[in-house]
């Protein structure tokens, strides 16, 4: 990316916060301040290329305005692979080719497809649309038939995508190609405003594209539960099914990328919708990490998955609770591989707050997770272990 250049880097002071307060690392000051030397001359650093969960943290600890240590944490990764795992190229989506993704929506049923082809369309004018990517997608007929966003007409072309994998996988050429495809598309929507349905890609258009990527969307965007909040503090929305349950809140890692405000909002929606709320030790700007990144970076489950989702449900344990309320589905579908072995159940809350406020989910999305074990089984499990020269540069 054009950013990761010596001219960026010349702003740092090389105070070395990004690492000292690392929740994961925290490198004592003469460390952390050899290692983002090392980081910015290109150098190996061996921790931080082997701890680093690329939880976006650094970014909130930086004193310089408008550097991002996690880029180029993410950049100097990406630079020591001669060759990368295929499995990235898979995950990848909005490229008009095959991904897991695509291969999902292939398995959706008729009536499914007919809805997907639907949304594929441009909506007429309005004043906002609801914006469904990647994962919200394999709920289409959940959402098409929700009572609670029925004023919302829905829009998802299959092949367009906010571009967080590639970008979190450090695949710049493919990023940039995703978002200037969705861009595109975009410039035909005639609208004032976004509802995005995942938080991701709310984080992805609001945050990385134009402090990262330069550029802006040319509408406002707001968040699913920030519009949940908004109808209901208006009065336009009423709990209909208290929630009822206690949770611990896990903050998926762009929270430090948004407005200081959203976490507030998560929590306030939750709560109103009968929620009682659990803190863990490490949330907010102390958040951790779901692994699910680092796993795919070592593909090395004992190394990487297993070690930092440790850690979440021990924070989880200690805040004593046994539920942990997920907004970010990404985050859901990772902590799902090991949450049985600490006898936690994971709360997905776009679901829980759409049923809450009147719906009926018909397919949550614990039920759905089957479909990513197919996907991944029609392409073998060679595509985990197999990898291809890596075309990439910045």
């Amino acid at each position: 990316m054009p950013y990761i250049n010596e001219a960026y880097w010349g702003k740092c002071i090389e105070c070395g916060q990004c690492l000292v307060k690392c929740p994961v690392m925290k490198m004592e000051k003469t460390e952390a301040v050899a290692a983002i030397r090392s980081l910015i001359r290109g150098k190996e650093v061996p921790r931080v290329f082997e701890e680093c969960t690329y939880c976006f943290n650094c970014n909130r600890y930086c004193p310089v305005e408008g550097l991002r240590p996690h880029e180029l944490i993410l950049q100097r990764t990406l630079e020591r692979k001669k060759r990368v795992p295929a499995v990235f190229s898979y995950l990848s989506n909005g490229m008009g080719r095959s991904s897991i993704f695509t291969d999902i929506y292939g398995m959706l049923n008729e009536k499914e497809n007919r809805i997907l082809d639907r949304w594929a369309e441009t909506p007429p004018p309005s004043r906002e649309i609801l914006w469904v990517g990647c994962v919200g997608k394999i709920s289409c007929h959940d959402l098409d038939n929700s009572k609670v966003l029925k004023q919302l007409p829905k829009y998802g072309p299959r092949d367009l995508c906010c571009g967080e994998l590639a970008y979190r996988l450090g695949s710049w050429e493919t990023y940039e190609k995703t978002i200037e495809r969705t861009l595109e598309r975009f410039r035909s929507l005639d609208i004032e405003r976004m509802v995005c349905y995942c938080g991701s890609c709310y984080n992805y258009f609001s945050s990385i594209l134009p402090k990262v990527y330069g550029k802006k969307l040319p509408f406002e965007l707001i968040s699913m539960y920030q519009w949940l909040l908004e109808k209901a503090e208006g009065g336009e929305l009423a709990v209909q099914k208290p929630l009822n349950f206690r949770a611990a809140v896990h903050e998926s890692c762009y929270v430090t990328e948004l407005e200081r405000d959203f976490p507030s909002v998560l929590r306030k929606l939750y709560s109103m919708a009968g929620m009682d709320i659990v803190e863990l030790p490490h949330h907010g700007e102390n958040n951790l990490s779901c692994g699910a990144l680092s796993f795919v970076r070592s593909l090395n489950p004992l190394k990487s998955l297993i070690r930092e989702q440790r850690r979440k449900f021990v924070d989880v344990g200690l805040a004593g609770a046994d539920q942990v309320a997920v907004n970010c589905p990404g985050c859901y579908i990772t902590l799902s591989l090991t949450s049985p072995l600490y006898a936690k159940k994971l709360r997905y809350m776009p679901d829980e707050l759409l049923e809450a406020f009147g719906d009926d989910i018909t397919m949550p999305i614990g039920k759905r997770l089957m479909l990513f074990v197919k996907a991944f089984m029609l392409k073998s499990p060679k595509l985990l272990f197999s990898s291809v020269v890596s075309s990439e540069s910045d």
